[in-house]
């Protein structure tokens, strides 16, 4: 095998897209079918071929009786600058995602409630399809914006007012309110309804308003990230708006909420998703209420433009989302 060494200020001044025209036109032995496989003009092949033939100082290609026909020096070349093409083309394109093998790290930031209803799905998918993944979720903090922006997060799952158009907001699942009380409450061996519920001490969970007004001032108005608890604000029991009602107690969450009603004599509204999870423990009744509390909307947010392996992701969480 012949080894053919170009000059080095030839090579260093050669276009390389000069090199995919002469393997186009050795595979193809015409300059019309080059130029229609490359998208190029027959007059711009012609013109790549004599930079060619300058820059190498050889014919490279004669016309012959069927076409064009490789000269010796291109026949010897054409192997190794098709391999070097090749070999280039894979280097500066992006891997293929492959979740079967991929190490790939996501990190998501999350509201507790959206790990404790979504996650256990997702996790259950990436072991089975994605076993390479490793998944890091945190909560939501005043730097979620900027770790979004700079990818340092891939995605931020919770309930939004508003999304910058920056970002691309995917919809996950609906989720509403529903009333509960422990499983051996005196009121859950008959059929409660909001006037047993009137009667009850009600245990109320903190506005969303607050966190909001929070989550302004740490930064985050680009993603209106709304707590999804103050259907209590809007929601009429017995007469009586729960946001004028100052009940014996408050908390600032769900599970503080589902804790306490588990253990005393107290009712309250709370996501049903999570209602569920506690009934499914034998822990609590559920009361259907008689006016149910406006849904409220969770999704995902992410970049623009995303990579391959964070939109597939997004379509796992998705598909989740919408068996839930």
């Amino acid at each position: 095998m012949v080894t053919i060494i170009m000059p080095d200020a030839h090579f260093r001044n050669l276009d390389l897209n000069l090199l995919r025209v002469f393997v186009a036109l050795l595979e193809e032995e015409s300059a019309t079918r080059a130029g229609g496989r490359l998208g190029l003009t027959q007059s711009a092949v012609s013109h790549a071929l004599g930079r060619l033939r300058l820059s190498l100082g050889d014919e490279l290609f004669i016309r012959g009786p069927s076409g064009l026909r490789a000269t010796p020096r291109a026949a010897e070349m054409g192997p190794a600058v098709r391999a070097a093409l090749k070999l280039l083309e894979g280097a500066v394109s992006a891997p293929r995602f492959d979740p079967a093998t991929t190490q790939r790290t996501f990190n998501v930031a999350a509201s507790p409630y959206a790990c404790s209803v979504l996650m256990p799905g997702v996790v259950q998918r990436l072991l089975t399809e994605a076993p390479g993944v490793k998944l890091r979720l945190r909560g939501l903090d005043a730097s979620l914006v900027d770790d979004l922006d700079r990818g340092r997060l891939d995605m931020v799952i919770g309930g939004f007012d508003y999304v910058a158009g920056r970002f691309v907001h995917t919809s996950l699942f609906m989720e509403t309110g529903v009333w509960v009380i422990r499983a051996d409450h005196p009121a859950a061996k008959g059929d409660p309804d909001d006037a047993v519920l009137a009667r009850l001490p009600r245990l109320i969970v903190a506005s969303g308003d607050a966190a909001m007004e929070g989550a302004a001032r740490m930064g985050l108005r680009d993603l209106g990230l709304r707590a999804i608890t103050a259907w209590s604000d809007d929601y009429d029991l017995g007469g009586v708006s729960l946001r004028d009602f100052q009940g014996p107690v408050t908390v600032p969450d769900a599970y503080s909420a589902l804790i306490i009603v588990g253990e005393t004599d107290m009712a309250a509204l709370v996501p049903r998703r999570l209602a569920l999870l506690a009934q499914q423990r034998g822990k609590l009744v559920l009361i259907e209420p008689n006016r149910e509390p406006e849904p409220a909307s969770f999704g995902a947010v992410i970049r623009s433009g995303e990579s391959e392996p964070v939109n597939w992701l997004l379509e796992i969480v998705r598909d989740v989302g919408a068996r839930l």
